[in-house]
C-alpha cells in the first residue's frame, strides 16, 4: 500500500512539474496532505509514508488527540520541483485529477500555498483478484476489527472484504466465520493462527516433560524445535503427529506427556508460536548425559547449547 501511495504522489508531482513548468513558475514547493479514512491510525500512516508518529503529532499539533476520518493531516515531507520542462498536453490530465467521484482512487487540490492532498480509496474491491489466495477459516473474537485483522495477516481491508463479500455497511460479529488470506504469512505464522487449544496444551505438555527444570529460554527452544519439525518436509506436518512420531520424545514413552504443565510451559509454547526460536532453527535436541542414541546425535551439526540441552540440525 505504501508503494502505491508513493507512486501516486510521484505521478501527481510529475504532472504538476510539467504544467507549472509550462506557465513559467520556478521551483515551487509543495506540502503533502493525507486525507484520513476509516480505520486509519497514526502509526499506520507513519509507516506507510516513511515518517514517525512523533513527527506527525508535531507538525499537526495533535498531542494525544485521536485522528478522525475526513481530516487532512500534513505529512512531514517537503517536495520541491526543479525543472523547466514544458508540456501543455498534460493540463487536461491535471484538471481531471480535480474530479471527486466514487471511482477515483485519489484527488488533487492545488492552491497558492502549494498544497497537495492525497486520498486513497483503500476499501475498493472492484479490481481485486482473490481467486489464487490460500485462506484459513477464522472465527471473530471479542475486540476484532477488519482493519486489525488485515494488519495481522499482512493484507488489506479490501482483500478481506472481497474474500468474504462484505459490503461497507456489513458488521462482523463475535463468532462469525470469515476467510483470511495466508499467502503473506510464514509457515510458522500459519501454525500460530490455526493451532487448536488441544494442540497448544499438547505442546506445553511436551515442553514440560522435556525441559522441566530448564531455563525459560531453554523451554522456548524445545517448543521451537517441535515447530521447526512441523515446517520441515522430513517430519510430519502437524504438532500432534510430530510429538507422537514413534521414538522421538521420551515424555511420550514414559507417560510424562500426560502430566499437566505449569504456567511457564504454556508461556514458552506461546512464545515459540509467536516466532521466538532460541534453538536457531534446530530440529533436534538432546541431553548428552542421558541420551540413548548419543552416537547418532553427535553426528548432527550442533547449533547452540542451552542449559543441559544441545540443539542441532
Amino acid at each position: 500500500m505504501r508503494q502505491k501511495r508513493l507512486v501516486m504522489v510521484f505521478l501527481i508531482l510529475s504532472i504538476l512539474l510539467l504544467m507549472l513548468g509550462s506557465i513559467g513558475i520556478a521551483s515551487p514547493k509543495f506540502e503533502l496532505y493525507y486525507k484520513v479514512q476509516s480505520g486509519d491510525t497514526l502509526i499506520g500512516i507513519a509507516r506507510e509514508f516513511g515518517t514517525s508518529v512523533d513527527k506527525l503529532k508535531e507538525v499537526n499539533n495533535l498531542e494525544d488527540r485521536q485522528i478522525k476520518a475526513g481530516e487532512e493531516i500534513i505529512i512531514p515531507q517537503k517536495y520541491e520541483i526543479k525543472d523547466d520542462k514544458k508540456n501543455t498536453d498534460n493540463s487536461k490530465l491535471l484538471a481531471e485529477l480535480y474530479e471527486d467521484n466514487s471511482n477515483n482512487n485519489y484527488k488533487l487540490k492545488s492552491n497558492n500555498t502549494g498544497k497537495v492532498i492525497i486520498k486513497i480509496n483503500k476499501d475498493s474491491t472492484e479490481n481485486i483478484d482473490v481467486s489464487n489466495l490460500r485462506t484459513l477459516d477464522y472465527y471473530i473474537k471479542s475486540g476484532d476489527t477488519i482493519y486489525e485483522l488485515a494488519q495481522e495477516f499482512n493484507t488489506s481491508v479490501a482483500v478481506i472484504k472481497k474474500l468474504n463479500d462484505l459490503k461497507e455497511s456489513d458488521i462482523i460479529k463475535i463468532g462469525d466465520q470469515i476467510a483470511l488470506p495466508i499467502n503473506n504469512l510464514t509457515p510458522k505464522q500459519v501454525i500460530s493462527k490455526t493451532i487448536s487449544r488441544e494442540e497448544l496444551d499438547l505442546l506445553a505438555r511436551l515442553i514440560s516433560g522435556e525441559a522441566r527444570g530448564e531455563s525459560y529460554i531453554g523451554q522456548v527452544a524445545v517448543g521451537a524445535v517441535v515447530l521447526n519439525r512441523v515446517v520441515d518436509d522430513y517430519f510430519p506436518d502437524t504438532i500432534r503427529s510430530v510429538i507422537y512420531q514413534k521414538g522421538q520424545f521420551s515424555p511420550v514413552s514414559n507417560g510424562q506427556i500426560n502430566i499437566k504443565p505449569n504456567w511457564t510451559a504454556y508461556q514458552a509454547a506461546k512464545a515459540a508460536l509467536a516466532g521466538q526460536d532460541p534453538s536457531r532453527g534446530a530440529v533436534y535436541f538432546y541431553n548428552p548425559k542421558t541420551a540413548k542414541t548419543l552416537w547418532w546425535l553427535s553426528t548432527r551439526d550442533t547449533i547452540v547449547k542451552i542449559g543441559d540441552h544441545v540443539f542441532a540440525k
